[in-house]
């Protein structure tokens, strides 16, 4: 099996960074904070880029975090990913996460009766109490990020393609440096915008939040599919080789 590396490359890090630069903590929360924030276009700017400064460092640390313990883990059962038990393990895993996609879908959502923008409502309401408070920011930014960890399946991806690599974890480390980076950059750019136009970006950042809300569960849904579509073309030949004896 070709490592996640040699499949995705540093191009598909990067695409797996602009994804989550638009995911809720990094995109839709940052829009909120700049579209109901008081106290002129430059604090609330201000305000909103110390939201994205503590999100991005959480990410980070976090990512060091596993990286630290998916090298040890790499180096000592690496060669157990391509043994076929695993190889079936992995392919189902890709499997599922293709049907999880459909699952997560929002028209799909839409279709079973739920709401695809409940959760976006949700954090609005929570960016509305914390906007123009550092300390609430401060708290909202770590909170949106131990809840959006956890399902962040591009970021998660990207820590195993870097961890696969074979960089250490000072090259893997800076890496994660300019993920993160990548990750905030749109939201910064925001950011600037509110700073520069002030009242004047009003339009613009509605329009931009309406985007964020309605298409960052459209994007999480595509990019977990096409994670698990990758996981199972590089798994499933060895795998039903091995089930059925050598017969395919």
């Amino acid at each position: 099996m070709e490592s996640l590396m040699d499949v995705a490359g540093p191009l598909g890090l990067l695409v797996l960074a602009l994804i989550d630069s638009t995911s809720m903590g990094t995109l839709v929360i940052p829009v909120i904070l700049l579209v109901v924030g008081e106290g002129g276009a430059r604090r609330v700017a201000g305000r909103t880029l110390l939201f994205l400064a503590v999100i991005g460092v959480f990410y980070l640390l976090l990512g060091i975090a596993l990286l630290a313990g998916l090298l040890p883990l790499i180096e000592s059962f690496g060669h157990l990913l391509t043994s076929p038990p695993v190889l079936v393990v992995l392919a189902a895993i890709g499997a599922l996460l293709v049907i999880y996609s459909f699952r997560i879908d929002p028209k799909a959502i839409a279709k079973r009766g739920g709401d695809p923008e409940a959760s976006a409502r949700k954090w609005t309401a929570r960016a509305r109490r914390a906007s123009g408070r550092p300390g609430l920011l401060i708290g909202l930014a770590l909170t949106a990020g131990l809840i959006e960890a956890a399902s962040m399946i591009p970021y998660l991806a990207a820590m195993g393609i870097i961890a696969e690599s074979g960089a250490g974890l000072a090259t893997g480390s800076l890496i994660l440096l300019a993920y993160c980076a990548v990750m905030i950059v749109p939201g910064a750019v925001l950011c600037a915008v509110r700073a520069a136009l002030g009242d004047r970006a009003d339009a613009f950042l509605d329009r931009a939040h309406d985007w964020a809300v309605k298409n960052a569960t459209s994007s999480f849904s595509w990019v977990v599919g096409i994670i698990g579509v990758i996981i199972l073309l590089n798994t499933i030949g060895p795998a039903l080789t091995w089930l059925t004896g050598g017969g395919v």
